[in-house]
């Protein structure tokens, strides 16, 4: 029976986890309510060791630490600027010539200068990769995918962050921090484009439509 317990209130705690990090959307209080359960972690794992043993909460301080470095590490999961217009960014970006134009596109691109930022300088093509040429962070491109449902009813499909991004892990001085997409496959502007019009991600699709193109 004890050991019944312990797994529904691990199962309660990470219920509760999720709920908190939809709930709190707001930077701010992201950073300290992740702030304040990455320390509570650890200050009742020392000091209060018998306590969660004798009410069978031995999963509360790793729950609760785990939690803080999610809080803390994605502050900004949720902050997305509303615009005015989705064509009012198109006139300020270096444009490939042959660059679409339709609505779905501009929309699109300002979705993604909202989310990643789009040189204003650098010529952008529909190979111009958002992890290699923009320096998308797995985070963002995680948001950004997120966006793209909301935007435009995209179905994530088999899609993959770690295909194009490597994981975040902790550095030398246990920063939990981005790591790149050093050697990972190309997450390109056209491949977003051609998923978004078809409200369905297709790896295999997108991808033998990247490596086809001349």
């Amino acid at each position: 029976m004890n050991e019944h317990m312990q797994w529904i209130n691990l199962l309660l705690f990470l219920v509760l986890a999720a709920v908190i990090d939809r709930t709190i959307k707001l930077p701010v209080l992201r950073k300290w309510l992740g702030l304040c359960l990455l320390i509570t972690g650890p200050t009742v794992l020392l000091y209060a060791t018998s306590w969660t043993i004798g009410a069978q909460l031995e999963s509360l301080p790793i729950v609760a630490f785990v939690t803080g470095i999610g809080l803390l590490s994605t502050p900004n999961i949720y902050r997305r600027v509303k615009t005015t217009h989705p064509l009012l960014i198109a006139p300020i970006l270096n444009l490939a010539p042959d660059f679409p134009d339709d609505p779905i596109m501009l929309h699109l691109l300002q979705v993604l200068h909202e989310g990643i930022g789009l040189p204003k300088h650098k010529a952008i093509t529909l190979d111009t990769s958002v992890n290699h040429d923009l320096g998308c962070s797995s985070t963002e491109a995680k948001q950004l995918m997120r966006v793209l449902k909301q935007e435009f009813g995209l179905r994530s499909g088999d899609y993959k962050n770690s295909r194009y991004f490597k994981h975040r892990s902790f550095d030398a001085h246990l920063r939990y921090v981005e790591r790149g997409s050093e050697e990972k496959l190309p997450l390109t502007i056209d491949m977003l484009y051609q998923a978004v019009k078809a409200k369905h991600w297709d790896t295999q699709t997108l991808e033998a439509k990247r490596c086809h193109e001349p």
